[in-house]
C-alpha cells in the first residue's frame, strides 16, 4: 500500500489496525528507498493522514524504523521452525535453518542492516540475543545427538558468524554484484557455516590438504 493520498482511517477503537497499516506503508518505504526514505512525513503522506496522527503511534522516526524492522524479524523464528520441524537429523535441520536465515536476510536487506548492523535499540539487542540463543539451542541438539562439541556457546558463535557474514557480504553491495545463482550461494554458505562450526567444535588444529582432498 503506497499510493499517495489514499486516506487510511481507523474506526473508533481500532487504533491497533491503523498502527499496522502505518507499518505496512513504512515497510514498503523502507524496502523501496532504505532508511532515508522512511520518515514520519512520508508515512503520513502515503497514508493520507497528518504527521501528528503518526506520532500518536510512534514517538519518533527511530521508533517507527525499529518497529517496522522488528515486525519483519518477528516472522523469522516461525520460518526457521517451519523448515526444520519434520527433520529428525539435527545437523540437517541446522543446515535448513541456516539456509532459511540467510535467505531471510537477503529478502529483507534494509531491515537486516538496521537491526543487526545499524543503530541499536534495546529491542534490536533483544532480537540479536534471541537469534543467538536459538542457534545455541540447535547446536545443543546436535551435541545431544552425539556431535562432539566442546563449547556449545563458542560453536554457536562461530556458526552465527558464518550465516551473518553470508548475509552481510551481499547486502552491503549493489544488487548487480550479487551472485547470479542466489540459491546456490545460500546453500553453499549454509553448508560451509554448519560444517565449519561443527567439524571444528572439538578440535583446534587448522585445515590441511588432506582435509580438503579426502573423499566425502
Amino acid at each position: 500500500m503506497s499510493a499517495t493520498g489514499s486516506r487510511v482511517r481507523a474506526a473508533k477503537g481500532q487504533g491497533g489496525l491503523l498502527r499496522d497499516q502505518l507499518l505496512d506503508i513504512a515497510d514498503q518505504l523502507l524496502e523501496d528507498g532504505g532508511a532515508e526514505a522512511l520518515t514520519i512525513r512520508a508515512v503520513a503522506t502515503s497514508a493520507g493522514v497528518s504527521p501528528p496522527a503518526v506520532y500518536l503511534h510512534f514517538a519518533s522516526k527511530r521508533e517507527l524504523v525499529h518497529a517496522t524492522c522488528l515486525r519483519v524479524w518477528s516472522s523469522l523464528f516461525g520460518e526457521l521452525e517451519a523448515v526444520s520441524r519434520d527433520i529428525p537429523d539435527p545437523v540437517t535441520a541446522l543446515y535448513e535453518i541456516c539456509v532459511a536465515y540467510i535467505a531471510f536476510g537477503l529478502r529483507h536487506p534494509s531491515q537486516y542492516r538496521l537491526v543487526m548492523t545499524g543503530e541499536a535499540t534495546e529491542a534490536s539487542r533483544r532480537n540479536e540475543d534471541e537469534c543467538f540463543r536459538y542457534f545455541r539451542d540447535r547446536v545443543a541438539a546436535c551435541a545431544d545427538a552425539g556431535v562432539p562439541v566442546t563449547s556449545r556457546t563458542e560453536t554457536a558463535r562461530v556458526l552465527c558468524a558464518g550465516v551473518h557474514g553470508a548475509v552481510s557480504l551481499l547486502i552491503h553491495q549493489d544488487r548487480d554484484a550479487w551472485p547470479p545463482d542466489r540459491d546456490r550461494y545460500v546453500g553453499r554458505a549454509a553448508s560451509s557455516a554448519v560444517h565449519g562450526a561443527l567439524r571444528t567444535a572439538s578440535r583446534t588444529s587448522g585445515p590441511s590438504m588432506v582435509d580438503v582432498t579426502r573423499p566425502g
